[in-house]
């Protein structure tokens, strides 16, 4: 008879659980609801995105979120609370070991005067744009893309946008 999970002591139970690493991110718009990207230095032209990053030990996925906003960017949100307007779920591929989950929030809008004297990118960050989706389109990759329309569309409507693998919905 095969043993149930529940009789295995604790510690053996969780290290049979998959893997998981876990980001967040933010969109920022300004009042023409163009979207503010960061561009990712050294991984080509197309290597567009959200301000975010990995969560770190002890960390919240909001919190996470307005970190790496700050450090990525040096801005702050348009306003607060943020509200979930996206969670993107991975399994294992293009060399990661584990799930990935992403959690996406909707940081407002900015005054472009505000962005323009404010934002200061992080070393990981060669330059950063402030366009619209239809702009995006042609200079982002694809999945990318289509997975940021999918954020601004539920920013949009109120929702939340539940994607798997980097952008489809589910």
């Amino acid at each position: 008879m095969a043993e149930h999970p529940k009789d295995r002591p604790r510690a053996a139970f969780e290290a049979s659980l998959p893997r998981v690493t876990v980001w967040a991110a933010v969109l920022i718009r300004d009042h023409l609801k163009r979207v503010l990207m960061l561009h990712k230095a050294g991984a080509g032209p197309r290597a567009w995105q959200l301000p975010g990053g990995h969560l770190d030990h002890g960390e919240y996925p909001v919190d996470a979120a307005l970190r790496e906003l700050s450090e990525e960017a040096s801005v702050a949100p348009g306003h607060r609370p943020l509200r979930l307007i996206g969670i993107d779920f991975s399994l294992p591929a293009n060399g990661w070991t584990g799930n990935r989950t992403a959690y996406f929030f909707d940081g407002g809008q900015l005054e472009v005067e505000y962005m323009d004297a404010c934002v200061t990118l992080s070393d990981e960050h060669d330059d950063w744009g402030l366009r619209a989706m239809t702009d995006w389109q042609t200079m982002m990759k694809p999945p990318d893309w289509n997975r940021v329309q999918h954020l601004v569309d539920s920013a949009d409507n109120g929702t939340v946008a539940y994607l798997h693998a980097m952008g489809e919905p589910s």
